[in-house]
């Protein structure tokens, strides 16, 4: 492939927030289009994305405005599944390159590394990170620099492509131990539990899917070492030439915070260990950047209480729980002082969206 093609890969890495192909982002406008809805431009500007998305392929994206056409694009055609089904029906071969890495790899534990090392050059808000053990061969999916509670489409689609990828390279229906999503569930769900053949856990502690640890060094029915070879070579001058991003603090504890919310394990000592820090060092070091810890949690809360209200399946004090609260009255308490009404009353103003 080109050098023209390779720097297509890594433009934009000096932009602030993280960068994507933009293969989620077109394939969405598209889908609504199939839809019956003939004018997705003002869904592109909404979520803040240039016009020519759909005539330049080669445009990359960042990812927060990725996520929003997303969202807007489910609601729009009021599918909450959608990044699921995008994944389900699409062709893996039109996504990006970086399934030919896969598919000529020799084994599935040697793709899913490739995976690893090569994915942020497809996308830099979401980490593919595979790990084997005695007991498991594992992905999970860890954001950086973006926070994980505005998506859900994405990583809905990114786990989808996974295992669809995986049963694709093996020729064979593999069905996965256990899949877990950050994020709470909205409505019917037994499609997806359908096509991956295992129950699916939401509000997880992470973003993962779990094999059987010998699927590793199961064969890949596509092997070639020869592309395999030239596509190895292509991705890795894309990242020799990547400026790694660093996941800013904020974002890091919010990431750490919300899996933990809705079992009641949020506070700076839980956050501080699972970032790797003492309590201490992490109020300093979010002092230095003038942060607190107490308004990192205060932001999340109202941001998800936001996107909790829109689901009418959701009683107020189901959203509580999932919000971290022991009580119905301190979230009430909490969401009038965030916007001067109850939670009740804003909740009658909205309109359900299909997150």
């Amino acid at each position: 492939m080109s050098n023209g093609k390779v720097r297509r890969l890594i433009a934009n890495d000096g932009a602030t927030l993280p960068t994507a192909v933009g293969v989620m982002a077109r394939l969405a406008a598209r889908r609504a289009v199939s839809f019956g809805i003939e004018d997705v431009a003002p869904f592109i500007k909404r979520a803040g994305l240039p016009a020519t998305l759909l005539t330049d392929e080669r445009m990359r994206v960042d990812v927060r405005s990725q996520i929003l056409l997303l969202n807007l694009i489910a609601e729009a055609v009021e599918d909450p599944l959608l990044g699921f089904h995008m994944a389900r029906d699409s062709d893996l071969r039109e996504l990006d390159p970086l399934f030919y890495v896969l598919s000529s790899s020799e084994k599935l534990g040697a793709a899913f590394d490739c995976a690893s090392r090569y994915s942020p050059v497809v996308n830099e808000g979401v980490q593919f990170v595979s790990a084997r053990s005695a007991s498991t061969l594992s992905v999970e999916f860890n954001y950086v620099g973006i926070e994980r509670h505005f998506d859900r489409h994405q990583i809905e689609f990114s786990v989808t492509w996974t295992v669809k990828a995986a049963r694709l390279l093996l020729n064979r229906e593999l069905v996965p131990n256990h899949i877990g999503f950050i994020h709470h569930s909205i409505g019917d769900v037994s499609e997806m539990e359908r096509y991956f053949g295992c129950a699916v856990e939401f509000g997880a502690s992470g973003d993962r899917i779990l094999f059987e640890p010998q699927e590793a060094d199961m064969p890949v029915v596509t092997a070639d070492p020869y592309l395999h070879k030239f596509m190895v070579a292509y991705y890795e001058e894309a990242v020799a030439h990547r400026h790694w991003r660093q996941n800013p603090l904020r974002t890091r504890v919010a990431n750490a915070i919300s899996p933990r919310l809705q079992h009641g394990t949020v506070n700076i000592g839980t956050i501080a260990s699972d970032l790797g820090m003492s309590t201490r060092t992490l109020s300093r070091r979010l002092a230095d950047e003038g942060l607190t810890f107490s308004g990192i949690l205060d932001e999340l809360r109202r941001a998800l209480s936001d996107r909790y209200l829109q689901n009418k399946d959701l009683s107020i004090s189901q959203i509580a729980w999932l919000l971290g609260y022991t009580e119905v009255s301190s979230f009430v308490h909490a969401f009038q002082r965030w916007t001067g009404q109850s939670p009740s009353d804003a909740r009658r103003a909205l309109r359900p969206l299909a997150q």
